[in-house]
């Protein structure tokens, strides 16, 4: 048995970290790139992880897939939806209806998994299965008895991120990485051996894990690097990309060698992160567009403590089943109230224009308009005006230890996306600037040391960092794409959107997406025909042809679960 296509998913793999660390580190995914075509891929913006993993499963831009974070925001609430409010099914969904075999295993924003007819789908760690995964993760249902029974139960969270702060954990976590790769790995084996393959997708996150954690321990450069810095930790990031590299080996040995059609895509691509801070909605206020409820209120100063203690000792001191208990208990009400506390409950919406979430891996921007929002006060009349006073504020602000810019854009969401879910977009999206090929760190304004402005700089014992605070490591909107196989040419580089690595996958599937899909087909790396020579690809059945549970709302007791995973894996605060 074997599979005729391969495509691995590799979180947060960069191509630059690739080809620094080089062939004789990387043996098999240099092979890849030397026999085929690679591309340092671009990233939807921003390069968050849902949406983009999303665009991949689908070929479309989050503006019609309907993913774009975490979180789904009303007003100035938010609860947890994940992937749950995906609008469109996987190409695996739509490849199924053309009598493809199919295995989508292990990919985020993928809950509840598509009831294929032909293959098996297991969702990925953003499920609402807060410790194990239970027979709803998986389909058929009959197979997550068969992968419990013969690997043991299936967890995605094993390593607590929110226990970086515990003396060892860098040293151990490239093993504990390894551990979780090489189960895969034997999990992948058994299934390529039930029969024959046309589509096999895997995910693996472990390289965006270590990426967060290692990079300043791995990049003698960093800002953020400690003043020591032992031999297991320097080398940890190093270490898990070589045991990546050694799955992709086998996995491409298992499903067929030189024979099997091989795709690799990230998300987004990996760099450092710089040693400062800044503070979105304190920017915004001193440019006069965003007001701050009074300091002095000890209602409301008690209240942001009380949860950000409450936060702080859920996260690092209960243990991860009292902490699921604890978030399943109240259903969606606690997680939601919490976290929209967090990002709203500072600002005096009465007396601002625009403000942000202010999330590291989604910088953003959110106007506050009349008859939209709840305690809107921007006329819509206004919206052009305000829109431009926000990107001037932030296209001036600088750097004050350097004077130099800090956003280098300001992207209006219909710049950006496409289709009829572009209004659950934030009004405005931001690319930051690099602060000397580092990027600056978000950081929620209410929770700002006493004395801030707009910016400062982390201390030495901050440099580490931890899931739901400033990470060493942080997302960069070019990752990484590598196509091999007989129906590949030797091309070299080339340059790919992640729609556009759907598209082309599919093309050599015989199969292309709808006509509303996003992407190209890059024909200037395959040796078969073009469309305009051949016969036209095989059209996919279209979204309204597709039975999608996704349509039924997730229940309370699902967006609490959902929350609770988010929260462990460091996502959300």
């Amino acid at each position: 048995m074997s599979a005729r296509h391969l495509a691995i998913g590799l979180d947060g793999a960069d191509l630059a970290l690739l080809e620094s660390l080089g062939p004789s580190t990387l043996p098999n995914l240099h092979a890849l790139m030397h026999r085929g075509s690679y591309a340092a891929l671009q990233s939807v913006q921003p390069p968050a992880t849902l949406p983009n993993w999303t665009t991949f499963l689908t070929g479309e831009n989050p503006g019609r897939h309907g993913v774009f974070d975490f979180t789904t925001r009303s007003g100035y609430s938010v609860r947890f939806t994940a992937g749950s409010v995906r609008q469109s099914p996987t190409i695996a969904a739509r490849l199924d209806r053309l009598g493809k075999t199919c295995a989508c295993l292990f990919f985020p924003a993928t809950y509840p998994p598509e009831q294929l007819d032909r293959g098996v789908f297991i969702s990925g760690w953003d499920a609402p299965v807060a410790f194990e995964a239970d027979p709803t993760f998986v389909w058929p249902r009959t197979l997550h008895a068969d992968i419990t029974r013969r690997f043991g139960p299936m967890r995605f969270d094993d390593v607590d991120e929110f226990d970086s702060d515990r003396p060892g954990f860098h040293d151990q976590l490239a093993d504990r990485l390894k551990q979780r790769i090489e189960r895969r790995i034997r999990i992948c084996q058994w299934l390529l051996q039930v029969r024959t393959w046309d589509l096999f997708a895997v995910y693996f996150g472990e390289s965006d894990t270590a990426a967060h954690h290692l990079w300043a321990l791995h990049d003698p450069n960093s800002p953020r690097r400690p003043a020591h810095v032992s031999s297991a930790q320097e080398s940890g990031l190093r270490r898990v990309y070589q045991a990546l590299d050694r799955a992709v080996g086998q996995l491409v040995a298992s499903a067929g060698g030189r024979s099997v059609e091989v795709t690799i895509a990230s998300d987004h691509g990996f760099g450092g992160a710089s040693d400062k801070v800044v503070y979105l909605n304190r920017a915004l206020s001193e440019a006069g567009l965003l007001a701050f409820h009074p300091s002095g209120s000890l209602v409301r100063a008690l209240g942001r403590k009380a949860v950000q203690h409450a936060k702080e000792t859920a996260l690092t001191r209960f243990p991860q089943r009292l902490r699921e208990q604890l978030f399943r208990a109240s259903g969606a009400k606690l997680p939601s109230a919490l976290e929209s506390q967090a990002r709203y409950g500072a600002i005096d919406m009465q007396r601002t224009q625009a403000f942000s979430d202010e999330l590291n891996y989604f910088p953003a921007v959110h106007l506050n308009v009349r008859g939209r929002e709840p305690e809107g006060i921007v006329d819509p009349s206004d919206v052009a005006k305000v829109t431009e006073a926000v990107r001037t504020a932030l296209l001036s602000l600088r750097d004050p230890w350097t004077g130099m810019p800090v956003v280098s854009k300001v992207m209006r969401r219909e710049d950006i996306y496409r289709g009829p879910c572009t209004n659950q977009a934030p009004d405005l999206v931001l690319e930051l600037a690099l602060d000397g090929g580092y990027s600056y760190n978000l950081m929620p304004s209410w929770n700002a040391p006493k004395g801030s402005g707009a910016f400062r700089q982390l201390s030495s014992d901050e440099f580490l960092g931890r899931k739901g605070r400033s990470l060493q490591g942080s997302h960069r909107s070019r990752g990484l794409w590598i196509a091999a196989g007989p129906q590949v040419r030797s091309s070299g580089q080339v340059d790919l959107t992640i729609a556009d690595a759907t598209a082309t996958l599919l093309a050599r599937m015989g199969a292309s997406l709808p006509e509303h899909a996003d992407g190209q087909v890059c024909s200037e790396v395959l040796t078969i025909p073009t469309r305009e020579e051949s016969r036209p690809p095989v059209p996919l059945p279209n979204v309204e042809t597709l039975h999608d549970e996704r349509s039924q709302p997730m229940q309370d007791s699902e967006q609490a679960r959902v929350a609770e995973r988010l929260r462990r894996l460091g996502y959300i605060e």
